[in-house]
């Protein structure tokens, strides 16, 4: 872990991770990055799975933001779980808290909620607060499968999504291993308040603190309870 809090979690197989410092049977077979946010949003969980190529510590999260009684709730989510390896084999469906994370690659930065109405003249339109999942609308797309409550849906969907929401914080940090800047952001959108980081060369417009954001990240998460 930075100080920054940014965080890659190593991948490391048992019999590795017992071998001396140093020892030549250690082995990292692959990592998922991660930032130690506030971001604590109450997930019903549905189902866990792994996608074709993924090693055995990785693996994804399904499962409704703000859960009602009908094992639905507000919209559906998918994350990649940083801890999936330790979480894997819990009991579904179950009602949990995640911290969540989107991993920006786009980010549209608006001054004020006015700024950002007119810019969805020109394309879509979008709530100020509003969440997308855009890696399960595209799995349905293509086909049949899997994931309880989606519908007809091909294999496993990604965590890519399309997010906006109002800036509650804002912060920037230099990781001190790597010595680049990034911006990290407390978002609050539709119904839940997610972490987002983000490299500054991806952001359009200037973040500001009580403005409007949209962005389309990859969400990871760590499940707290």
């Amino acid at each position: 872990r930075s100080g920054s809090g940014a965080e890659v979690w190593l991948h490391v197989p048992a019999a590795a991770a017992e071998a001396p410092a140093g020892g030549q049977d250690r082995e990292i077979v692959g990592l998922t990055p991660f930032f130690e946010g506030r971001s604590e949003v109450l997930m019903g969980l549905t189902e866990a799975f792994q996608r074709d190529g993924d090693n055995a510590f990785e693996g994804a999260f399904h499962g409704w933001v703000a859960p009602d009684e009908d094992g639905a709730g507000a919209y559906p989510l998918v994350f990649d779980a940083i801890d999936f390896a330790a979480q894997q084999g819990r009991d579904l469906p179950a009602n949990r808290r995640v911290r969540l994370c989107g991993f920006a690659r786009e980010v549209a930065a608006y001054p004020d909620e006015a700024a950002f109405s007119a810019a969805q003249a020109e394309g879509p339109g979008f709530a100020s607060q509003s969440f997308f999942p855009v890696g399960l609308f595209a799995a349905a797309s293509s086909g049949a499968g899997g994931v309880p409550g989606l519908g007809a849906i091909a294999g496993s969907p990604s965590s890519h999504a399309l997010l906006a929401g109002r800036v509650a914080d804002l912060s920037r940090h230099t990781n001190e291993v790597t010595g680049q800047t990034f911006l990290a952001l407390s978002v609050d959108s539709l119904e839940a308040t997610f972490d987002i980081v983000a490299a500054p060369e991806v952001v359009t417009g200037e973040v500001v603190p009580g403005g409007i954001v949209q962005v389309a990240c990859w969400m990871f998460g760590r499940i707290l309870d």
